[in-house]
């Protein structure tokens, strides 16, 4: 991460120094951060210990960065920000701890989309709008309110933070971690809803979320589309005035994201304040109305911009720099391809099928026979509950078809499931070894798949620790080191933050080319499934009662014909390349569809 603050002559600087104490480990590193300290031989060392705790006098810091080499741990971090941002600080963890300048601004009414990397302190600004955390504006320990709101008196937040405070605005709440909801949560889907409906709209958001035959259902009997739409359910039947949803695109495919997008735009319209936080861009784009995005290094700062139209917004995250501060915060802008490339693979066969049936009580499943060659990767889309997992299942040997054949089996398979537990007591190091063997620690493995999924710096964490995005990436690593025939990882986009997501696909594809092995790819963000896969599957039929696919196809295709069942066409970015959602019936969708190209337009 890349924050040019100082190119602009004369902008005075404010050091801001943060350290991770749960990643340092002074016993076991001898201190270097002191020992080379070139302020120590002037007696006045800038990192001190305190009950075997580091801590870095900002004052007598001088930048140079020697301590952040020198720990071999990855624990501190210093930074140089614009001295003029110190009055825009708003909440401080602890000596050294992160910190978070400036609010996203909700506006009664329309939907605020919320857009930047984990860790940047969009879970804190959203903690502070439900009046979770109160800002202590720098001052540690602080929980003053009349402070916080002499503050921002003036200010766009000054009624929506006093009528927080007085009581007056009822916040509903639905959080990113919907796959630990059995721990909290038992019962019966229907009798929870039902329980804790308060606006008498039970049947219509039933119907809106397309949650008819989940009622019946136990929440440990949920699938993770399910289990995301009942939370948005539950927070949707509270009578608040204030909605904030946290990555509510997740698990659910991509005919439940257009249902659930037009769901919460209908919240707002009822003159309501909605927040929405997601990695989509594609879904974040289509959901709100206008966009603010949050820079900065995760775990040491984050800085919110000012609300922008959602293109301007996104393609300001998108490109790094932020015209109206004259900031650029990466080095270098994502772009998007804007044709069906693939890459090329020899077709040797690592897997090779006939037509299979297979038939359970009360679903069916047809696959057209296929192949699936070495060194490639297939993308498989379509709704959830439509048999993707029956087919991995079938080639797995772990089902035996009722009619057709693997002609050509993988021995061994390798898996990343859909829900993932932090549930491990141990350090991400110990976790992959104990998953993945020794050659966890080999250079290739540490260069070709460590390294670019930002996981070395992890390696000395706990666990329990991570967070959502950074869990994700170690069971993909997981599931990529171990030696197996057939890869398989399930929605490894899930909670990782836009930034990573391509960079992620791209270490994927990487390291399967590098093997050589064949894996399949099930994801519901469109955007990975075009950067990774050679070739797509495209399952169709009616989830829960039968589904079917076609043998790989390109994937023009492949995207064409799935898009087409979606009913949705899809435009690119002038300025960046990325996918938008066209509007119903809007000149390009009406062009588009007469061209038949529902995604790539070229």
């Amino acid at each position: 991460m890349v924050i040019n603050f100082e190119s602009s002559y004369g902008v005075k600087i404010m050091r801001v120094a943060t350290i991770d104490r749960d990643l340092c480990k002074p016993d076991k590193c001898g201190r270097e951060c002191i020992r080379f300290c070139p302020m120590v031989k002037m007696d006045i060392p800038a990192v001190e210990f305190k009950e075997n705790k580091p801590y870095i006098n900002e004052d007598l810091c001088n930048g140079c960065g020697i301590c952040v080499k020198k720990c071999p741990f990855s624990a501190i971090s210093i930074v140089n920000l614009p001295e003029a941002l110190e009055e825009e600080l708003i909440h401080q963890y602890d000596v050294n701890g992160f910190r978070l300048f400036r609010l996203p601004i909700p506006i009664k009414g329309m939907v605020l989309g919320i857009i930047g990397r984990n860790g940047t302190g969009k879970t804190t600004a959203i903690r502070i709008l439900a009046n979770k955390l109160v800002p202590n504006l720098g001052e540690l320990g602080s929980k003053d309110v009349e402070r916080v709101l002499e503050y921002f008196r003036g200010h766009q937040l000054f009624n929506y933070l006093r009528d927080l405070y007085d009581g007056k605005l009822r916040v509903a709440y639905k959080p990113q971690e919907v796959y630990l909801l059995p721990r909290v949560i038992r019962g019966n889907i229907s009798s929870i809803l039902r329980k804790i409906d308060e606006v008498n709209l039970y049947d219509e958001i039933i119907e809106k979320l397309d949650l008819r035959n989940t009622l019946n259902k136990d929440v440990k009997e949920l699938s993770g589309g399910e289990m995301q739409r009942v939370a948005i359910a539950a927070a949707s039947l509270k009578d608040a005035d204030v909605y904030l949803f946290d990555e509510p695109s997740s698990y659910n495919d991509v005919y439940q994201r257009m249902k659930v997008s037009k769901f919460i735009r209908e919240i707002a319209k009822k003159d309501r304040y909605v927040i929405v936080v997601d990695h989509d861009l594609a879904f974040l784009d289509y959901v709100s109305d206008y966009v603010t995005v949050v820079y900065g290094q995760p775990g040491s700062f984050g800085i919110f911009t000012r609300p922008e139209s959602v293109r301007t917004g996104i393609n300001i995250f998108l490109d790094g720099y932020i015209p109206s501060d004259n900031i650029r915060f990466r080095e270098k802008p994502i772009t998007f391809s804007t044709t069906a490339k693939s890459h090329k693979v020899e077709k040797i066969p690592a897997v090779k099928y006939t037509n299979l049936h297979k038939k359970f009580p009360g679903f069916n499943l047809s696959i057209k026979a296929g192949e699936i060659y070495f060194g490639e990767i297939i993308g498989i889309i379509g709704p959830n509950a439509i048999g993707k997992t029956t087919f991995i299942r079938l080639l797995a040997g772990e089902l035996t078809p009722d009619s057709g054949e693997i002609l050509v089996k993988p021995d061994n398979i390798s898996y990343k499931p859909q829900y993932i537990s932090p549930d491990y007591d141990g350090t991400v190091e110990e976790f992959l070894v104990e998953k993945a063997g020794e050659k966890t620690k080999s250079s290739f493995a540490r260069e070709s798949l460590l390294k670019p999924l930002n996981l070395l710096n992890l390696l000395d964490r706990d666990v329990r620790r991570l967070s959502g995005g950074e869990l994700q990436k170690v069971y993909i690593a997981a599931a990529l080191l171990r030696d197996a025939d057939l890869y398989l990882l399930d929605e490894p986009s899930a909670f990782i933050d836009v930034e990573d997501r391509l960079e992620v696909a791209l270490a994927i594809n990487r390291f399967i080319k590098l093997n050589g092995k064949p894996a399949l790819v099930v994801d519901h963000d469109l955007i990975i499934i075009d950067a990774i896969s050679d070739r797509v599957m495209v399952f169709k039929g009616e989830p829960g009662s039968y589904g079917e696919s076609l043998a790989p196809l390109s994937k023009r295709d492949g995207m064409n014909m799935f898009l087409h069942d979606v009913g949705i066409t899809m435009r690119r970015d002038k300025h960046s390349g990325r996918p938008r959602i066209n509007k119903p019936d809007s000149r390009l969708d009406r062009e588009q569809r007469e061209r038949n190209e529902y995604y790539y337009a070229g």
